[in-house]
């Protein structure tokens, strides 16, 4: 009986995915586990890598090449129905685990306590062009109250590169298909919030994660467009979350701060002025930061002169 998948979402993830299997496959568990992969049709050679993979371990891969390309979303409710443990942790298809008994401590930690919706725990941080590491990057959250973590969830400030949730769970508190036909490509922000305000959590105080940043990632694009259009869907996301759940006003003044003081950084880094002047407006309190990086919108020569690029 399989007791824990692992779920994983492929695309163009040729230059990763083999060390992201290699890092699973050499786990060390006292339990059945499986690895189901979602492919987003992949244009390179990703899928000859995985099925050079399913060729020796046929019994552990289960792959599924979409037909048409669902986007993030689809394919990770997609790649999730085909999953059949009690467990599912969900890591990205460049990323690595850290730690061969990662699997077993997330099992352990669900063992002590069935009714948990959801683990986190630690990760180190992978700079791709450097091969730079920072050491488990997320301890301060990790080891924060429950409260401070909570809350964190809730203003989109978690990076969940360790979770593993509850299968049931999931299905019993996430409604996949009203976030799909809201068009989403964020995944996590929906699923972990929702998660917290119905299920019970617990923190594995340990790095178990390595996560890679390349500019090749989705979220790391160094596009104006693709950090623009994540800044809005995040807050009509909060918006909808904040209307749901009944968030109280600190907490939400303080995520529409964050996310003007975004936009004025993006608006500074990539020179859009009139950007620059809109959001600077809403600021109600403005900082010495917030006043560079407006004067930066405004002036490219202002703009280098404080190493916004």
């Amino acid at each position: 009986m399989i007791l824990l998948s692992v779920h994983i979402l492929t695309y163009n993830s040729e230059k990763y995915i083999e060390k992201t299997l290699l890092s699973i496959i050499k786990q060390k568990v006292d339990f059945d586990y499986e690895i189901v992969i979602g492919d987003d049709l992949s244009t390179d050679k990703t899928l000859d890598v995985i099925n050079r993979y399913k060729s020796i371990y046929p019994e552990l891969l289960n792959i599924k090449r979409n037909e048409s390309q669902l986007g993030i979303l689809k394919n990770f409710k997609m790649t999730l129905d085909r999953c059949k443990g009690q467990y599912v942790f969900d890591i990205a298809g460049d990323d690595l685990l850290k730690h061969e008994y990662a699997l077993q401590k997330m099992v352990n930690a669900f063992k002590k306590d069935p009714n948990l919706g959801f683990i986190d725990c630690g990760f180190d941080r992978l700079n791709d062009k450097n091969n730079n590491i920072s050491p488990f990057k997320n301890k301060k959250i990790i080891n924060a109250s429950k409260k401070a973590y909570t809350q964190a969830v809730l203003l989109g400030k978690i990076i969940p590169v360790g979770i593993c949730y509850n299968r049931e769970r999931l299905s019993q508190h996430v409604n996949f298909n009203t976030y799909i036909d809201m068009n989403l490509t964020i995944e996590d922000y929906p699923i972990l919030v929702d998660m917290i305000m119905h299920t019970k959590f617990h923190r594995i105080n340990e790095s178990l994660v390595i996560y890679r940043v390349h500019d090749d990632s989705y979220s790391h694009k160094k596009t104006f467009e693709n950090h623009f259009f994540l800044n809005n869907q995040m807050r009509s996301l909060f918006n909808y979350f904040s209307n749901k759940y009944s968030f109280p006003e600190d907490i939400i003044e303080k995520f529409h701060t964050n996310s003007y003081k975004e936009l004025l950084f993006f608006a500074a880094y990539f020179e859009k002025k009139e950007l620059g002047k809109d959001t600077f407006k809403k600021l109600k309190s403005k900082s010495i930061k917030d006043w560079i990086h407006y004067w930066a919108s405004q002036s490219k020569l202002f703009r280098k002169l404080v190493s916004i690029v």
